[in-house]
């Protein structure tokens, strides 16, 4: 904490110097939880526009930066270090352009700072510090004998707290309206205001009580969601369909509501996916997630793979119970043999189109150093030399364009913060779409002599996750049954190759212990020659047997 010290002692001796702080909890993404005026007038943002954001919306000029994905107008390697550190709760400070409100950059001396909890010792809040640079560089640039900056941020005074008065009578209730204007609630959850009101169908005096408006409000946004929402009963019949139904599956709700899942069901799909809701709604427990994956089939363009996830619903009042799901389409992989080449020494891995690693194979701890759990959610721009971001840009978006693959010979950090020369090809993740929704991304070191062992050579077009494909005709269940006793097998048949090797050079170890063929002795520092040949006398006899040569000779 010596560099939070640094600057608590800073402003204390200087009141002058007081530095935007924002104080970003631990939860989910890291969001602003509070943000002092001065950091208000630092960026331009009112504290509405800023609480509940993670703070990299300050890295672009539009506001809009999605996490993980490479930045385009500032530096990512000064955004892999505060997020590195971070990561690692340690306490830090870096410089970097932020741009205000409107657009305008500045340079932003960023000093972050963990709390840690006194309870568990772990980080509560991250506490950060910024200061604008270009508007005061000559007094943050003054290095003190410590190694801090002396920093000289002015900031409009503020009247301060009242203290105690003399005659003993609290004033606290008299600094209130102080207090506000360091510590402001935040707005109300949902405000039905004019604006949301002109959304809805009904004008504001037909729908003049809040549970008509949240009623209206909610149907509008289920109806506008780009989901499959619907409600199934437990026996399976369609209760409710939503609009998106008609961009998803092609039918219109009317045509869906009343009907049985298994007439749109895959049939080898429709007895595990009805056991799986059995089982999750038997004991009535309204927390257990419905989680099924299965094949259905559109009106006109066949079967493709949905991902729908929902909870058990009661109605208090009929008691009658009924699922309510939400569905999307899954993709899935599509590449054919042809298409790749297999390699004992590559890892794989799931990219999003911006380059967000989203799955990864346990082969990279080999080839990289880093675990399949540390590369998940990072980009991989965050791993790439300088001179490789523009050609992995450009990968990215040729196989995005055009469906096609391509292959990218770079340098990529390691664990160790050494930058290892491999090859990546980059293929299109699925093929039933004009767009990929994700890509696919094989990485392969490269070594001095260039070589790498290839295991299979494949010259046909067959799809090499064949078991995904909609037309099987057994479900993902039995598929990755088979797999797993396959792979099972195959452990046994390696466990028993190794095992009979094993037994084998033991035997030939056994079959080859050495006899003298005078004295029949086992143990003989050294084996000499004999009648019969070499090495067949211990050392003792074949010194006889060479004396007694050498004298026959004579």
């Amino acid at each position: 904490m010596s560099l939070f010290n640094n600057e608590l002692e800073i402003t204390n001796n200087q009141p002058s110097a007081i530095l935007s702080g924002v104080y970003s909890n631990t939860g989910f993404d890291m969001v602003v939880v509070y943000c002092s005026p001065g950091f208000e007038k630092l960026t331009g943002y009112c504290q509405d526009e800023i609480v509940g954001r993670n703070c990299r919306f300050l890295q672009s000029p539009d506001g809009q930066v999605t996490g993980g994905s490479r930045r385009q107008h500032t530096d990512n390697q000064a955004v892999y270090y505060l997020k590195s550190q971070l990561n690692q709760a340690k306490e830090h400070q870096a410089s970097i352009i932020n741009y205000k409100k409107g657009g305008q950059p500045f340079v932003n001396l960023i000093t972050v700072i963990p709390l840690f909890s006194s309870s568990d010792g772990q980080v509560e809040y991250f506490v950060g510090l910024q200061v604008d640079l270009v508007e005061q560089p000559n007094s943050i640039l003054e290095k003190m004998k410590n190694g801090t900056y002396l920093v000289n941020y002015s900031q409009p005074s503020y009247a301060t707290i009242p203290s105690i008065k003399e005659n003993g009578e609290n004033v606290v209730d008299d600094s209130v309206s102080l207090l506000d204007e360091y510590f402001r609630e935040l707005p109300p959850a949902i405000d039905f205001n004019a604006d949301i009101l002109s959304l809805l169908d009904h004008s504001a005096s037909e729908i003049s009580s809040e549970s008509q408006i949240r009623k209206e409000w909610n149907q509008l946004v289920l109806n506008q969601t780009n989901d499959f929402i619907h409600v199934l009963s437990l026996k399976g019949t369609f209760l409710y369909v939503s609009d998106s139904s008609l961009s998803i599956l092609e039918y219109q709700p009317h045509e869906l509501v009343g009907k049985s899942l298994n007439s749109i069901c895959h049939p080898s799909d429709i007895i595990p996916v009805m056991r799986e809701i059995k089982e999750k709604t038997t004991n009535n427990n309204m927390d257990n997630v419905v989680s099924v994956i299965f094949r259905i089939r559109r009106k006109h363009s066949g079967y493709i793979w949905i991902d729908c996830r929902g909870k058990l619903h009661m109605d208090q009042n009929k008691s009658r119970k009924c699922l309510i799901l939400c569905g999307r389409e899954y993709p899935t992989y599509n590449l054919s043999y042809s298409q790749a080449d297999i390699y004992k020494e590559a890892y794989w891995a799931k990219l999003s189109l911006s380059g967000l690693y989203l799955h990864v194979t346990e082969v990279c701890k080999e080839i990289v150093g880093f675990t399949a759990d540390t590369l998940l959610n990072e980009s991989i721009y965050q791993y790439l030399g300088n001179e490789a971001i523009t050609e992995i840009s450009s990968a990215l978006q040729y196989v995005k364009e055009t469906r096609n693959s391509m292959s990218v010979r770079h340098s990529l950090l390691n664990s160790k913060g050494d930058y290892v020369p491999v090859l990546s090809t980059f293929y299109p993740g699925n093929r039933d779409r004009c767009i990929p929704l994700f890509i696919l991304l094989q990485v392969k070191p490269v070594k001095d002599d260039n070589n790498t062992i290839c295991c299979d050579s494949h010259t046909d077009s067959v799809n090499i996750f064949s078991e995904l494909d909609v037309t099987r005709s057994t479900n993902w269940q039995y598929e990755l049954h088979q797999l797993q006793q396959s792979n099972k097998k195959l452990r046994e048949e390696i466990k028993e190759y190794m095992n009979t090797n094993k037994r084998s050079r033991k035997k030939t170890k056994e079959e080859g212990v050495k006899i003298c063929a005078n004295c029949q002795t086992k143990d003989s520092p050294e084996w000499r020659k004999g009648p019969s040949g070499p090495k067949e006398l211990c050392n003792a006899c074949g010194l006889r047997f060479a004396k007694l040569e050498k004298k026959n000779k004579k």
